[in-house]
């Protein structure tokens, strides 16, 4: 009998946990939808509880000359989430006793220069705290020390040895662990630590430790020339349409594909042993001064509320020009999201997606996603529909309103009316309401300046062009407007 009890009363957890997690889905899916109907989603989302998948489901298209259907086991580029797997295996040879967290790079590489090696510890290497300098592959090319460097690095024609080469010449920009700069070749530093050590290319350390003992069959570190099955292209947004992105070459610090179910794997692995000890996650996990350390993003309280019951919080995030991708995880509940692109909108959207799908877990109240203002009201110029772009504003205006208003979005908007359509009015109106929408930005006044300069209405530029120079004293383009057109007008 008391057998009977004890099974009927876990049926009925197991119902109702079965019931609650079908509401949650039906939420997220009507969320997901109107963000895809909006043109605000093109990818792979995955909602899981305890690890169990609550939510999974793929929107748009993977290729679109194609036209090929994007699918939940495309494979995506994850960026700078290579980033978190680097420190993680930082940490397992931490753990082995073959590297030490305070030990110098020069311990390890033994041509790197001393005058800033021996300075510079796994640590600070970790938490962006090097000194070094943002990404070597964002260097301008040209000139006798670095030549091409930019589109040598990006085709992939120079080896993670040769870019630590590259990086090690470059000054620092700081004193290492005196501040904070977010540096990924301070990541390709540590990609080149771990081949070292292990005498492994990276690609085969990764394999040794994170895809095999994981059994990850849908990622890898490949380069842009390999064929890889089911490998989404990457794009990005403008207000003329979608190109592909630019590729940049594969490195430790975001060159790996993968999967929305892979991704979960790994992160549910690290809620045991498998990959390191609870020792090496308090200190990847713990909250610290930077925006990012460790690969990690940590915050102890996701819903922005003063709360005492603050939720901890820790996440990862990548973007290249055609992706981004999102790993979100409430330590304490278990509760994953994970949020995977092939298109590299002109609004950032994933904290906005992550925070709504966060409030449907844990049953607080959410807003289903709006339409982009910007984009509608492009839209009604396109068509010649001015009547229709006049009460748009009206539109959003009212309490119901079934937009938003982007001040980066109609700055974009507004000049690609100005020079790609050549519609100057519409494009001083664009303006005028990004002025009036945030009124402490400088760049709105400094954009409207622009518009009325080129309607031929020198006054109201000059006029514009000092008001964003109050605002930003920093402003150096409206320094140069207004003393070139108080200087024409003597």
């Amino acid at each position: 009998m008391r057998k009977y009890v004890y099974c009927t009363i876990l049926l009925c957890c197991y119902a109702h946990f079965d019931l609650n997690a079908q509401t949650k889905a039906s939420r997220i899916k009507q969320v997901m939808q109107r963000h895809f109907v909006n043109e605000q989603f093109n990818g792979v989302v995955l909602v899981a509880e305890q690890g169990h998948v609550i939510y999974q489901q793929a929107f748009g298209i993977a290729d679109f000359e194609w036209k090929i259907n994007t699918s939940t086991d495309t494979k995506f580029e994850i960026a700078s989430i290579t980033k978190t797997i680097t420190a993680l295996m930082i940490m397992q040879l931490a753990e082995t006793g073959k590297i030490n967290l305070n030990g110098y790079i020069t311990d390890y590489l033994k041509d790197y220069p001393a005058a800033t090696g021996s300075t510079i510890t796994i640590t600070h290497l970790l938490t962006h705290t090097s000194g070094l300098q943002t990404d070597i592959a964002d260097f301008p090319s040209g000139g006798n020390d670095f030549p091409d460097i930019a589109a040598k690095i990006n085709l992939d024609f120079l080896s993670i040895t040769e870019q630590v080469h590259l990086i090690a010449r470059r000054p620092l920009l700081f004193a290492p662990g005196t501040n904070y700069h977010y540096s990924s070749d301070g990541y390709t530093v540590l990609g080149r630590i771990l081949e070292v050590v292990c005498n492994k290319t990276y690609e085969d350390v990764l394999d040794s430790l994170i895809i095999k003992p994981l059994h990850l069959q849908h990622t890898g570190y490949k380069d842009h020339f390999t064929i890889i099955g089911k490998r989404a292209v990457g794009y990005a947004e403008s207000y003329s349409g979608f190109k592909r992105g630019r590729p940049f070459g594969i490195a430790p610090s975001g060159g790996m594909f993968s999967t929305a179910g892979d991704l979960l794997k790994w992160e549910q692995a690290l809620y045991t042993d498998q990959i390191i000890s609870e020792k090496s996650k308090k200190i990847i996990f713990k909250k610290t001064p930077f925006i990012t350390s460790n690969g990690w993003k940590v915050n102890e309280n996701f819903f922005n509320t003063h709360s005492p019951d603050s939720i901890k919080v820790v996440k990862c995030t990548g973007g290249l020009p055609g992706f981004t991708c999102m790993v979100v995880r409430f330590l304490q509940d278990n509760k994953t999201i994970i949020l995977m692109e092939n298109v590299r909108w002109m609004t950032y959207r994933h904290d906005d997606i992550a925070e709504t799908i966060g409030k449907i877990l844990y049953n607080k109240a959410y807003m289903l996603p709006k339409k982009s203002f910007a984009k509608q009201m492009l839209k009604f110029q396109q068509d010649k529909q001015a009547e229709k772009a006049k009460q748009l504003y009206k539109d959003y205006m009212s309490t119901n309103s079934s937009y938003y208003l982007d001040e980066q979005e109609v700055n974009a908007a507004g000049y690609f009316l100005l020079y790609s359509l050549n519609n100057k009015n519409a494009a001083l109106e664009l303006f005028r309401i990004n002025t009036m929408e945030f009124p402490q930005s400088a760049n709105a006044f400094d954009s409207l300046g622009e518009a009325y300069l080129a309607n031929g209405d020198h006054r109201n530029a000059i006029i514009n062009y000092r008001k964003s120079l109050a605002l930003n004293p920093k402003n150096d383009n409206a320094k140069k407007m207004i003393e070139k057109l108080t200087e024409g007008s003597k």
